[in-house]
C-alpha cells in the first residue's frame, strides 16, 4: 500500500492511497488468484489499472489530485525511495514550484556541483572533510555538513550529510529550499513520522490491511473505511484533546458497550412498565398502598429479580 496525507500543524490526515501487486508472479499463484467480471472504466478498473503503476508515478497523480481538490502544502515529505532526481524534479514543476521538497536521498553515483567541479556523495563528503566543514547540533545529538549544490535540471539545492549517534554510515537529506537551517529541517522532515504513527493506530486499532477477502474491490473499501474512520477519530481526539487514538479508541469504545447496555435495560424497564400498566388496569378500585401485597407485584417483582439480577447483572460481568 501506498499512503499520501497532509499534516496541517496538529494532526495527520489520510488522503489518498494505492495498492500495488508484485511484478512477478510465480505462474501457480498468478493462476490463483481470484478473478472478477469488471466493467471498463469503472472505478474497480481503474484501481486495477493502478496496481501495475510505479509508486513514484502514483506518489505525482495523488499530489496532483489533492492540490486539484484544494489541499496545498508548503513541503513535500517523502524517504530515500521517492528521492530520485525525476521526482524531485517533477514535485518542483507543479503549480510553477509553489512546494518545496524534503526528502532522504542515497549514496549513488548521481553528481552535484560544488566549487565548480562535479562531485558524487561518496566524493563530497570526502571533500568536505578536508575543508573541515563539519559541524555539529547539541539538539539532535549529530555530527552534520550542510551544503549548498547546483543539482543538474533542479538548480539549487541544499544538502545535510548526517550521521546520527551509534551510525557509522552517513545519511544524506535534500531540501529545495536552501534558507532552511539543518535544525529546522529535522524539525520538518520529521513530520513525516506521522504517517508511520497513522500506520500503527490504523492496523492496531481499525484492521487496516487485515481483511481476509479475495475480491479486490472489498480490499478497495476496507482500506478507504479505515482512513474514513481515522480522519474522524483523529477530528475527535483533536477536539477532546486525548493524547493518542488508542486511548480515544478504547473510550469510544466503552461508550458503546455502556450505550448498548442501557438499550438493553431500558427496553426491560419498558417491559416490566407495561406489565405494571396493565396489571393495574386490572385492579378496581384501585388502592396504591395494598398494591405492595397483591399477586401482580410479588409477580412483577419475581420477574425484574429473574431478568434483571440474573441476566443483565452476570452477562455483564461476564463481558
Amino acid at each position: 500500500m501506498l499512503f499520501f496525507g497532509l499534516f496541517d500543524g496538529q494532526s495527520f490526515n489520510p488522503l489518498d492511497f494505492s495498492i500495488h501487486s508484485e511484478k512477478k508472479l510465480e505462474l501457480k499463484k498468478r493462476k490463483n488468484q481470484f478473478n472478477k467480471e469488471c466493467i471498463p472504466n469503472s472505478n474497480g478498473y481503474k484501481r486495477r489499472k493502478e496496481c501495475l503503476v510505479k509508486k513514484t508515478t502514483n506518489a505525482l497523480l495523488m499530489i496532483k489530485r489533492a492540490i486539484k481538490n484544494g489541499f496545498t502544502a508548503r513541503y513535500t515529505l517523502v524517504d530515500s525511495w521517492f528521492g530520485s532526481k525525476g521526482f524531485i524534479k517533477a514535485v518542483r514543476e507543479i503549480k510553477a514550484g509553489a512546494m518545496d521538497i524534503i526528502c532522504g536521498i542515497r549514496r549513488d553515483k548521481r553528481k552535484y556541483e560544488y566549487e565548480g567541479d562535479s562531485f558524487n556523495a561518496k566524493q563530497l563528503i570526502k571533500k568536505l572533510r578536508k575543508e573541515k566543514k563539519q559541524k555539529r547540533c547539541r539538539k539532535w545529538n549529530v555530527r552534520y555538513f550542510e551544503v549548498t549544490v547546483n543539482y543538474d535540471g533542479i538548480g539549487n539545492v541544499k544538502l545535510y550529510i548526517c550521521r546520527f549517534p551509534f551510525q557509522k554510515k552517513w545519511r544524506i537529506f535534500l531540501s529545495t529550499d536552501t534558507e532552511l537551517t539543518f535544525v529546522k529541517m529535522m524539525e520538518i522532515y520529521s513530520v513525516r513520522w506521522s504517517i508511520e504513527v497513522f500506520f500503527k493506530e490504523a492496523k492496531q486499532h481499525l484492521m487496516l490491511g487485515k481483511c481476509q477477502s479475495r475480491d479486490f474491490d472489498a480490499q478497495i473499501a476496507n482500506t478507504t473505511i479505515a482512513c474514513i474512520l481515522y480522519i474522524f477519530l483523529s477530528y475527535y481526539r483533536r477536539v477532546n484533546d486525548y493524547e493518542t487514538i488508542g486511548v480515544l479508541f478504547e473510550v469510544i469504545k466503552n461508550e458503546i458497550c455502556e450505550k448498548n447496555i442501557a438499550q438493553r435495560l431500558w427496553q426491560l424497564f419498558d417491559e416490566l412498565l407495561q406489565v405494571i400498566v396493565s396489571s393495574i388496569t386490572k385492579l378496581a378500585p384501585f388502592n396504591i398502598s395494598r398494591f405492595r401485597d397483591s399477586q401482580e407485584y410479588l409477580f412483577v417483582k419475581s420477574l425484574f429479580e429473574r431478568s434483571f439480577l440474573a441476566y443483565q447483572i452476570m452477562g455483564i460481568n461476564k463481558a
